[in-house]
């Protein structure tokens, strides 16, 4: 009988860490490329929980200089800052398997270590990029400065160059765009809806479509109700530490397994923010990394932070009618019974309705439909949708009990 040993899974550790490191740097090379710099995902070793950097604060114009006078000037000082990166841990695994399960299919066992060494690198850097647009959201969200609202119905490709005119002059630094793929296909419609000429199948375009000629980042990890205009090195993400890798054996189960597990640590620094240790602390998490307060902007100008965050608005969905689920019911006195009333479409932004009674005598209802028989007779229930008036009736008639 074949017992496993530690050399065997020193070889699935091997293998594991050779594929997460070949896919992984394959990751890093397109993606760095493919971002412009805005995004850049590094290697190196930091130290501690936070990665602190003093700079110089100048920010010095040119002055008109008096050829006629000889009066004293006064010195100025040059000021000094600080940029504060944080340290976040995360962990993949464990997963594990049976090796009978690989060898019924005839592979071995050490192929599990390969799949799972392919799968934790691109998971990371899925999980990288999450984590740096959490950063991105809370601290440009966090600025009003730097926050616009556009509708990408009504503005059209204007939706982009509102983000940009937060840059004035310097509009041009913007590398790169990042958005919702639902966020970049409802741009390019527009932009193919906005055409100016076609006849015969022949289309002229008006402008630029899309995206002004910018490269945009299309990852579901960002928020779909949000653009991002970067600048380059907006965000850093760095592997600081070594990433660990385990592979290991089950041997107190019916069937022998094994199992693997990684973990590792990134390092975040935003352009123009830092993190702040009070409110935000050290070892954070994605929801904390995600949280305005956790990020304070150092920079003096706008124009050097991150980049700019395009809130989307859509128009309100308007009701095109309401349905009751009775026309017509009936009550001895003393009963009671709740209609039911139904707004049309389904995602109309205001579902609202007034109850009336035309006889409440008879019948009464109250402000969410419970009909109340008062007396012998008929009364007609009206609701009616706050947006738009539109109503529908239901016909009550009252027996005597």
């Amino acid at each position: 009988m074949t017992t496993t040993v530690n050399s065997d899974l020193i070889i699935y550790n091997d293998l594991a860490q050779t594929s997460y490191l070949e896919r992984r740097q394959d990751n890093l090379d397109v993606f760095n490329a493919s971002s412009n710099g805005a995004i850049v995902l590094d290697n190196a070793l930091i130290e501690g929980d936070f990665r602190k950097r003093a700079f110089y604060q100048l920010g010095g114009s040119i002055e008109h200089r008096d050829v006629d006078s000889t009066g004293k000037v006064t010195g100025k000082k040059i000021g000094a800052g600080e940029s504060v990166g944080v340290k976040a841990p995360w962990k993949y695994g464990p997963y594990q398997t049976t090796e009978e399960a690989f060898k019924r299919r005839g592979r071995d066992v050490s192929e599990f270590s390969e799949i799972v060494g392919v799968d934790v690198a691109d998971a990371s850097l899925e999980g990288f990029i999450k984590y740096g647009i959490q950063a991105l959201s809370a601290s440009i969200g966090a600025n009003p400065d730097m926050v616009v609202t556009a509708n990408i119905e009504v503005d059209g490709k204007k939706t982009l160059t509102k983000g940009m005119r937060k840059y004035g002059d310097r509009f041009g630094r913007i590398a790169l765009f990042v958005m919702h793929s639902s966020t970049y296909f409802d741009i390019i419609d527009q932009a193919i809806a906005a055409k100016i000429y076609e006849e015969a199948g022949v289309v002229v375009y008006g402008g630029q479509p899309g995206t002004l000629g910018k490269p945009v980042l299309v990852t579901d990890t960002a928020p779909i109700d949000a653009i991002f205009g970067l600048l380059p090195n907006a965000v850093v993400i760095t592997e600081s530490q070594a990433p660990g890798f385990r592979s290991y054996p089950i041997n107190d189960e019916e069937n022998l397994g094994v199992g693997y597990r990684a973990e590792g640590t990134i390092n975040i620094d935003l352009l123009g923010y830092s993190w702040d240790e009070t409110n935000g602390g050290k070892n954070p998490s994605l929801t904390e990394i995600g949280a305005t307060n956790s990020w304070k902007k150092h920079a003096t100008s706008n124009k050097v932070t991150a980049g700019v965050m395009i809130k989307l608005i859509a128009e309100d969905v308007a009701a095109t009618g309401v349905t009751l689920n009775k026309s017509t019911t009936s009550l001895v006195v003393g009963a009671d019974e709740t209609l039911v009333a139904t707004v049309a479409p389904s995602d109309a932004a205001n579902k609202a309705v007034i109850w009336t009674s035309s006889a409440a005598a008879k019948a009464t209802v109250d402000a969410n439909g419970k009909v109340t028989a008062v007396a012998a007779g008929s009364a007609t229930i009206t609701a009616k949708c706050v947006d738009g008036n539109f109503t529908a009736t239901c016909v009550v008639t009252v027996t005597a009990a």
